[in-house]
């Protein structure tokens, strides 16, 4: 009863935060909700890190540039459901809080500075899950939503014997050409989820997931911002027969 309230308490978060989305969006979230509350199936909460990175494109003069972020570790948070869909097939559609981003930096002689980018995430994976019979042993993949509610980019350079820090505030409103010193950036990110895990006769649970950002969240024409992570979570699946 309590991952179910706190199901159904994190969905009316999220469906605040998708009023503006698009309608096909919207959809797909209250299906997920509705399959939740189907006979047999199971609940599940998890906590984690995710390794975050970005992929900044920018084209110019004819020319491409490509810069891939290190990667900045954040905080993952959720719950998640197990629907049967065929015998030891599942559909585990997630609901997480995920912080998304990644960090640079550069030195030379007298000088160094270094940009961490951190963005704040609510994000639903809907994949479909295969687990190998008589073991513990499961694997799937599926499409994720993400909609990205706050962040914020922080610099510090240090020339010589003088350091400066800079935090700007991440907007995601998509605006293009802004001009109130902010970040602006695409509230949805959409992407493909991998996922493989392990959970015990006990029920805990074991996971890995690599979601590849397909979407470019960069509102800026000749510019393009995608997301990546590789996430690690321990998680608890109640009232689950520990068949996985």
């Amino acid at each position: 009863m309590i991952i179910t309230n706190l199901m159904g308490y994190l969905c009316y978060i999220f469906n605040q935060k998708l009023r503006n989305m698009k309608k096909t969006v919207l959809i797909v979230a209250l299906s997920a909700a509705a399959f939740a509350v189907q006979a047999q199936t199971t609940f599940g909460a998890h906590a984690g890190i995710n390794g975050a990175s970005v992929t900044d494109k920018s084209t110019g003069g004819g020319q491409t540039t490509t810069d891939k972020s290190d990667t900045k570790v954040g905080l993952t948070v959720g719950v998640s459901a197990e629907i049967p869909i065929a015998s030891s097939l599942v559909f585990r559609p997630e609901l997480n809080f995920i912080q998304k981003g990644g960090k640079q930096s550069e030195s030379a002689s007298g000088f160094s500075s270094e940009t961490k980018l951190t963005m704040n995430y609510l994000e639903l994976p809907l994949n479909v899950v295969y687990k190998f019979s008589g073991s513990g042993l499961f694997a799937g993949a599926g499409p994720s939503i993400g909609y990205g509610f706050s962040g914020k980019a922080k610099s510090k350079t240090t020339f010589g014997s003088t350091t400066t820090e800079d935090n700007t505030d991440i907007k995601f409103d998509g605006e293009k050409n802004p001009t109130d010193g902010k970040a602006h950036l695409k509230a949805l990110d959409f992407g493909a989820n991998f996922l493989v895990g392990y959970q015990f006769s006990n029920n805990l649970v074991l996971k890995a997931n690599y979601t590849l950002g397909l979407s470019n969240i960069n509102p800026q024409d000749n510019s393009s911002l995608k997301n990546t992570g590789l996430g690690f979570t321990i998680g608890y699946r109640f009232g689950s027969a520990s068949e996985e």
